[in-house]
Formats: structure tokens, sequence, C-alpha cells
């Protein structure tokens, strides 16, 4: 969806960031100004969400926590199972599925610790490593088009507020 920009400067903004959703979407988002931020949000997260499956699915991978867990045994730091479910906050279950998924597509080999047998080490593979570079590069180039209308200035004070909130202590 095209927008203008916001002019900071005077606070006026543009009929398009004013203008009410379509009726019945949501009772707490009417307009910008009083729109609910955890609904804002979410729609958001979705977006993006469904645009990087697109491109996952494009290269191979299932979705977003293929290329999650991925972008951790891609870095060449050795950790457990347990240790990238608990990095990625993925429950132990749904990480052993993305794990047994990458593995048959040979991009995943898991090799037992050198101090505990019993515990499994996944590592990428070139093949995985490859994938991981490329869905990293289309998933730049999906979000560079999501936000081509939203100037550089609001794009880096978007990253800025969201990691912030990211980054904050829990209460």
């Amino acid at each position: 969806m095209a927008r203008d920009s916001i002019d900071t400067s005077s606070g006026a903004r543009t009929d398009a960031e004013t203008a009410p959703m379509p009726p019945g979407v949501c009772s707490s988002v009417d307009n910008l100004e009083t729109a609910d931020l955890t609904w804002l949000m979410h729609r958001a997260a979705e977006v993006l969400r469904a645009d990087f499956d697109a491109v996952a699915k494009a290269a191979g991978l299932a979705d977003l926590r293929d290329w999650l867990v991925l972008s951790v045994v891609t870095d060449g730091i050795p950790r457990t199972q347990l240790e990238i479910a608990r990095q990625l906050g993925i429950d132990k279950t749904t990480l052993i599925a993305v794990l047994d998924r990458l593995e048959g597509s040979d991009f995943i080999v898991r090799s037992a610790s050198p101090t505990d047998r019993r515990v499994r080490i996944p590592a990428a593979t070139a093949a995985g490593a490859a994938v991981y570079e490329k869905v990293t590069v289309e998933r730049d180039a999906a979000i560079a088009a999501r936000l081509g209308d939203v100037p550089e200035a609001e794009q880096r004070a978007l990253r800025s507020a969201l990691w912030t909130i990211a980054s904050a202590p829990s209460a």
C-alpha cells in the first residue's frame, strides 16, 4: 500500500495516513493516530512473515523457522539442540521436526557432542549455507520492496524502535 511521507516538521499528515480502516476490520483500529499498536505490529509481522515464507519456500525451505534454525547453525558456533531451541524460543519438539526436515534436505548434519554422545550438535552443510545466503538476500529484497514507499529515515527509526522493544528486559 503506497503512502506519502509524514512531514514531521509541521506535524501534517497525508489523507492516506488519516483515512479510516475499512469498516469491520477491528474496532480499535480506526485510524493511524488511535490504532492499537499491538494490532499494527501483529499485522505488520503477518505481512512480512508471508513475504518471507514465500521466499523461503521458493528456495526449498518450509518457512521462516527453517531459515531461523539455519541462521543459528550456519554461524559456526557449535550449539546443542536444546541451546538452539532456547535461543530461538522454539519448542524442543518443533525444533526436532525442523532439524529432521533440514537434515532430510541435506541442509544440515547432526553429530554427537565430543563431551556427551547423547547430545547432538547440528551444523549447516555447504548446501545449507548456500540456501541460508540465498534466502537472506531475497528476504532483504522482499523487505526493501515492502518498505519501498517508507522514507529511509523512517525505516531507521522503525528498526531502532523495534530493537528497543525487542531487547528490553521483561518486566
